[in-house]
C-alpha cells in the first residue's frame, strides 16, 4: 500500500467515534441495566419491555397474546425469566428483553 493511503486509512479509523473497531455495548444498555431498573420498578422498565414488544408485533405482524398495555405483566415476565438467564446480563438489553417475552407469550 502507497504511504499516501496508508496515512488517509489510518486518519479515517482515527476519526471513527470512540474507534468504533471492536466496541462494547455502554454498561447502560446491557441486560444487567434493565434487570436493576426493572427490579427498582422504574418506569423506563415498563415503556423499554412496551417498545420491544411493539416492535416484536410489528415484525411478526402477529400480537402473541402478550398483554400490549399492562406493563407490569411484562416487567414481571422479564424479570421471571432474567432470572434464570444470568448469561444475558452482560449484552445488549434488547436480546434478553425480547427473548423472555418471546417466552412469556409465544406466537402460535
Amino acid at each position: 500500500m502507497r504511504p499516501r493511503r496508508w496515512i488517509l486509512l489510518c486518519a479515517a479509523l482515527a476519526a471513527l467515534p470512540d474507534s468504533a473497531i471492536g466496541q462494547t455495548e455502554p454498561a447502560s444498555a446491557t441486560g444487567s441495566a434493565l434487570f436493576v431498573s426493572c427490579q427498582a420498578n422504574e418506569p423506563r422498565c415498563g415503556a423499554y419491555l412496551q417498545g420491544v414488544l411493539d416492535m416484536m408485533i410489528v415484525a411478526r405482524k402477529a400480537e402473541c397474546r402478550a398483554p400490549r398495555y399492562d406493563r407490569s405483566a411484562l416487567r414481571a415476565a422479564y424479570l421471571r425469566w432474567a432470572e434464570q438467564n444470568s448469561y444475558f446480563m452482560s449484552v445488549h438489553m434488547v436480546a434478553g428483553a425480547e427473548r423472555s417475552l418471546a417466552k412469556a407469550w409465544p406466537c402460535q
